[in-house]
């Protein structure tokens, strides 16, 4: 139980810049745009922070229970659909600091934007890359009380970054900016519902996907031969590049870095190398979605030497969802073209098994009845 408290509180340290940045803007602008004296201003950040670990400690404590991945159905919906919340509460709460200095009466619901508990919990399911992690990290919890124990210690170390925000009660009182902040606080909502509303029309609208048969053609799809998953890489949690930097061609912590910082999954660099590659693939959860060298799939046609054959069968052990990368030529458009395919494409494969697939590079292909013939495609 411990072990997940210091587990999360070790994440929250190592990751709060995120939920400063993600955060940071909300909460100022909250703060700076209602007058009130040093002790409200800390008041105010305390119940913050009460919601904050109110939100924090329901979710880990659902996510132990459950022990498994959040379905990107209930996922994505709940991660825009927050950001329109708290949007529509930084706008109410403009609206009501004005009525009231304005000596105008206000709706009884608009009330509860004098609530900072509110907009800490609407703030705590921001599912921004740092919260993910912890998610991730909450799946392998046993129970609901460690999940709750990991997400109680991620809350304290983000908090850590939270408390310069006290220092803003010093300036709170200066009406000047008290008026900047309103503006600045209807900016910030605009953006963050903007983000809400097209996340949401993009997730419902989107089309275009095409799904992959894995199971092969002989496998019946009907229920006597058991449950058969959808799986989507853009779609998890996270998605690990394994890389080995000492062999040629390899170009994981490049894809690493040009894919950083884009939308979707968090991204886990593991760097392994080929005298104790066994501790970097431990490091990689059974049933990961995992980006690799393209020699991991036979069907690369690649004289493997033996440790290379080893870590093959390890991966196959493992029952990794294995995306074998051909890098070359690499530049950053090769990486926005992997980054597409794994968002567009989905898998039909059995829930509790994994697969190889094998990406190759399009150079030197002159028509499209080459796929036909090309020994990446073969599934012999």
């Amino acid at each position: 139980m411990f072990t997940g408290l210091v587990e999360g509180t070790t994440l929250g340290l190592a990751t709060g810049i995120s939920c400063l940045a993600s955060c940071g803007p909300i909460y100022l602008t909250y703060l700076l745009s209602e007058q009130r004296s040093n002790k409200q201003t800390l008041v105010t950040i305390i119940m913050l922070n009460l919601g904050r670990f109110v939100s924090y400690a329901a979710f880990g404590a659902i996510m132990g229970m459950l022990g498994g991945s959040l379905p990107s159905s209930i996922r994505v919906p709940l991660a825009f659909s927050g950001y329109i919340l708290f949007s529509i509460y930084m706008i109410s709460s403009v609206v009501r600091v004005n009525k009231t200095c304005g000596g105008c009466d206000i709706p009884k619901w608009m009330k509860l934007t004098k609530s900072p508990i509110l907009l800490g919990i609407l703030t705590g399911f921001s599912v921004c890359p740092a919260f993910l992690i912890a998610l991730t990290s909450a799946f392998d919890a046993s129970g609901p009380l460690n999940g709750a124990m990991l997400f109680t210690g991620f809350f304290l170390g983000t908090t850590v970054y939270m408390l310069p925000f006290a220092i803003v009660g010093l300036f709170s009182k200066k009406k000047w900016l008290n008026s900047v902040a309103k503006y600045a606080a209807i900016f910030v909502a605009v953006y963050f519902g903007i983000m809400g509303i097209r996340g949401l029309a993009t997730y419902y609208t989107q089309s275009g996907e095409v799904v992959v048969d894995i199971l092969g053609h002989d496998h019946d799809s009907s229920e006597e031969c058991g449950p058969v998953s959808i799986y989507n890489a853009i779609e998890q949690d996270s998605i690990y590049i394994l890389s080995f930097p000492e062999v040629n061609g390899d170009r994981g912590i490049d894809l690493f870095n040009d894919l950083e910082n884009a939308d979707g999954p968090v991204l886990v660099l593991v760097q392994a190398d080929t005298s104790d590659w066994q501790t970097g693939l431990n490091t990689i959860p059974e049933l990961a979605g995992v980006i690799a060298p393209w020699w991991m799939d036979f069907r690369s046609q690649t004289d493997l030497s033996p440790w290379q054959e080893n870590v093959n069968s390890m991966a196959e052990q493992m029952r990794f969802r294995l995306f074998a990368i051909e890098y070359e030529p690499y530049n950053t458009e090769r990486a926005g073209i992997i980054y597409q395919y794994l968002a567009r494409y989905s898998f039909r494969c059995d829930p509790d098994s994994g697969f190889t697939f094998l990406l190759t590079s399009d150079t030197g292909c002159a028509t499209d009845t080459d796929c036909n013939t090309c020994p990446a495609y073969q599934n012999n």
